[in-house]
Protein backbone atom coordinates (compact mmCIF):
# COMPACT_ATOMS: atom_id res chain seq x y z
CA UNK A 1 0.00 0.00 0.00
CA UNK A 2 1.68 3.60 -1.07
CA UNK A 3 0.49 6.25 0.85
CA UNK A 4 0.90 9.69 -0.61
CA UNK A 5 2.65 12.83 1.87
CA UNK A 6 0.37 16.16 1.49
CA UNK A 7 -0.74 19.07 3.84
CA UNK A 8 -4.12 19.35 2.46
CA UNK A 9 -4.69 15.72 1.42
CA UNK A 10 -3.60 12.22 1.62
CA UNK A 11 -4.44 9.57 -1.14
CA UNK A 12 -4.51 5.57 -0.04
CA UNK A 13 -3.71 3.61 -2.88
CA UNK A 14 -4.93 -0.17 -2.45
CA UNK A 15 -3.18 -2.68 -5.05
CA UNK A 16 -5.39 -5.32 -5.89
CA UNK A 17 -4.29 -8.75 -7.95
CA UNK A 18 -7.00 -10.47 -10.14
CA UNK A 19 -6.54 -13.66 -11.80
CA UNK A 20 -9.27 -14.39 -14.50
CA UNK A 21 -9.63 -17.80 -16.77
CA UNK A 22 -11.37 -17.03 -19.97
CA UNK A 23 -12.46 -20.60 -20.62
CA UNK A 24 -14.61 -21.53 -17.93
CA UNK A 25 -16.23 -25.04 -18.67
CA UNK A 26 -17.35 -27.97 -16.67
CA UNK A 27 -14.61 -30.10 -15.36
CA UNK A 28 -13.57 -33.37 -17.98
CA UNK A 29 -12.22 -36.46 -17.36
CA UNK A 30 -8.66 -35.68 -18.83
CA UNK A 31 -8.71 -32.20 -16.74
CA UNK A 32 -8.34 -30.48 -20.07
CA UNK A 33 -11.56 -27.90 -21.55
CA UNK A 34 -11.64 -25.68 -24.71
CA UNK A 35 -13.52 -22.73 -25.70
CA UNK A 36 -16.16 -23.14 -28.50
CA UNK A 37 -14.74 -24.16 -31.57
CA UNK A 38 -15.06 -21.43 -34.40
CA UNK A 39 -13.92 -22.51 -38.00
CA UNK A 40 -11.59 -20.63 -39.58
CA UNK A 41 -11.27 -19.80 -43.33
CA UNK A 42 -9.20 -17.07 -45.67
CA UNK A 43 -11.55 -13.98 -44.39
CA UNK A 44 -10.13 -13.52 -41.14
CA UNK A 45 -12.31 -14.10 -37.95
CA UNK A 46 -12.28 -13.86 -34.36
CA UNK A 47 -11.74 -17.03 -32.15
CA UNK A 48 -11.93 -15.55 -29.14
CA UNK A 49 -13.88 -12.02 -27.90
CA UNK A 50 -14.37 -11.71 -24.11
CA UNK A 51 -14.61 -8.77 -22.00
CA UNK A 52 -12.63 -9.64 -18.79
CA UNK A 53 -14.26 -8.35 -15.71
CA UNK A 54 -12.47 -8.09 -12.39
CA UNK A 55 -14.78 -6.95 -9.08
CA UNK A 56 -13.84 -3.37 -9.21
CA UNK A 57 -12.12 -1.23 -11.95
CA UNK A 58 -8.22 -1.48 -11.62
CA UNK A 59 -5.27 1.78 -12.87
CA UNK A 60 -3.33 -1.08 -13.98
CA UNK A 61 0.24 -1.27 -12.73
CA UNK A 62 0.91 -5.04 -13.93
CA UNK A 63 -0.57 -7.16 -16.88
CA UNK A 64 0.69 -11.10 -17.39
CA UNK A 65 -0.84 -13.85 -20.00
CA UNK A 66 -0.77 -17.02 -20.52
CA UNK A 67 -2.59 -18.07 -23.18
CA UNK A 68 -2.67 -21.72 -24.96
CA UNK A 69 -4.91 -21.61 -28.52
CA UNK A 70 -5.18 -24.90 -30.40
CA UNK A 71 -5.48 -24.85 -34.40
CA UNK A 72 -6.44 -28.11 -36.43
CA UNK A 73 -6.39 -28.72 -40.11
CA UNK A 74 -10.27 -29.67 -41.10
CA UNK A 75 -9.55 -30.44 -44.98
CA UNK A 76 -6.94 -33.42 -44.99
CA UNK A 77 -5.36 -33.88 -48.17
CA UNK A 78 -3.18 -30.51 -48.05
CA UNK A 79 0.60 -30.22 -47.73
CA UNK A 80 0.64 -26.20 -47.97
CA UNK A 81 -1.73 -25.41 -45.41
CA UNK A 82 -0.42 -22.44 -42.98
CA UNK A 83 -2.54 -20.06 -40.99
CA UNK A 84 -2.46 -16.90 -39.19
CA UNK A 85 -2.65 -16.03 -35.80
CA UNK A 86 -2.51 -12.75 -33.05
CA UNK A 87 -4.07 -12.03 -29.78
CA UNK A 88 -5.03 -8.24 -28.92
CA UNK A 89 -6.22 -6.54 -26.20
CA UNK A 90 -7.80 -2.84 -25.17
CA UNK A 91 -9.08 -1.64 -22.01
CA UNK A 92 -13.17 -0.84 -21.97
CA UNK A 93 -14.14 0.77 -18.73
CA UNK A 94 -16.80 3.60 -17.97
CA UNK A 95 -15.99 6.98 -16.19
CA UNK A 96 -17.00 8.39 -13.15
CA UNK A 97 -19.69 9.99 -15.10
CA UNK A 98 -20.66 6.90 -16.78
CA UNK A 99 -19.48 7.32 -20.18
CA UNK A 100 -17.82 3.96 -21.59
CA UNK A 101 -14.44 4.75 -22.59
CA UNK A 102 -12.54 2.19 -25.18
CA UNK A 103 -8.82 2.55 -25.82
CA UNK A 104 -7.61 1.22 -29.53
CA UNK A 105 -6.52 -2.26 -29.62
CA UNK A 106 -2.91 -3.03 -28.68
CA UNK A 107 -1.11 -6.15 -30.04
CA UNK A 108 -0.38 -8.40 -27.59
CA UNK A 109 1.51 -11.08 -29.47
CA UNK A 110 3.09 -10.22 -33.22
CA UNK A 111 1.06 -12.00 -36.03
CA UNK A 112 2.45 -15.32 -35.88
CA UNK A 113 2.47 -17.64 -38.80
CA UNK A 114 1.58 -21.82 -38.65
CA UNK A 115 2.27 -24.44 -41.05
CA UNK A 116 -0.35 -26.96 -39.89
CA UNK A 117 -1.37 -29.33 -42.65
CA UNK A 118 -3.29 -32.78 -43.07
CA UNK A 119 -5.32 -32.92 -40.26
CA UNK A 120 -2.52 -31.76 -38.34
CA UNK A 121 -2.75 -30.06 -35.07
CA UNK A 122 -0.82 -27.25 -33.41
CA UNK A 123 -1.06 -26.26 -29.55
CA UNK A 124 0.96 -23.09 -28.67
CA UNK A 125 1.05 -20.68 -25.71
CA UNK A 126 2.19 -17.04 -25.50
CA UNK A 127 3.01 -16.01 -22.28
CA UNK A 128 4.96 -13.07 -20.63
CA UNK A 129 4.35 -9.24 -19.23
CA UNK A 130 2.79 -6.60 -21.09
CA UNK A 131 3.37 -2.94 -20.83
CA UNK A 132 0.55 -1.19 -19.38
CA UNK A 133 0.63 1.52 -21.08
CA UNK A 134 -1.52 1.07 -24.27
CA UNK A 135 -3.67 -0.97 -22.14
CA UNK A 136 -3.95 1.58 -18.89
CA UNK A 137 -7.51 0.29 -17.19
CA UNK A 138 -9.41 -2.95 -16.51
CA UNK A 139 -11.68 -4.07 -17.33
CA UNK A 140 -10.28 -5.44 -20.90
CA UNK A 141 -10.97 -6.97 -23.89
CA UNK A 142 -9.04 -9.68 -25.40
CA UNK A 143 -9.17 -11.15 -28.58
CA UNK A 144 -7.57 -14.15 -30.68
CA UNK A 145 -8.21 -13.61 -34.38
CA UNK A 146 -6.82 -16.11 -37.04
CA UNK A 147 -7.11 -16.71 -40.95
CA UNK A 148 -6.10 -19.73 -43.33
CA UNK A 149 -3.75 -18.54 -45.82
CA UNK A 150 -4.70 -21.11 -48.53
CA UNK A 151 -7.90 -22.86 -48.99
CA UNK A 152 -7.74 -24.75 -46.39
CA UNK A 153 -10.08 -25.06 -43.42
CA UNK A 154 -9.38 -24.66 -39.82
CA UNK A 155 -10.50 -25.13 -36.32
CA UNK A 156 -9.37 -22.86 -34.08
CA UNK A 157 -9.80 -23.05 -29.77
CA UNK A 158 -8.34 -21.88 -26.69
CA UNK A 159 -7.53 -23.87 -23.53
CA UNK A 160 -8.69 -23.63 -19.87
CA UNK A 161 -5.74 -23.34 -18.04
CA UNK A 162 -5.09 -19.69 -20.52
CA UNK A 163 -5.14 -17.24 -17.86
CA UNK A 164 -5.02 -13.04 -17.39
CA UNK A 165 -3.32 -11.82 -14.12
CA UNK A 166 -4.00 -8.02 -13.66
CA UNK A 167 -2.37 -5.88 -10.60
CA UNK A 168 -3.47 -2.43 -10.44
CA UNK A 169 -5.00 0.39 -8.20
CA UNK A 170 -8.90 0.93 -7.58
CA UNK A 171 -10.42 3.71 -9.05
CA UNK A 172 -12.55 5.60 -6.85
CA UNK A 173 -15.58 6.02 -7.66
CA UNK A 174 -15.88 3.88 -11.06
Amino acid sequence: MDIARGVVQRKVEAFQTFILHPITAQLGTSGIQYSPVVTISTTEVEVYNQLLKPDVQLALTELELGLTQRFIELTGGTTSGSLMYSWKARSEWDDPVGTLRITSYCGLSPTLAKGVASKATSEDTVSGYIAVGSIPNAPLRLVLTAKSLYASAYSGEIKNDSYVRMVGVVVPGA
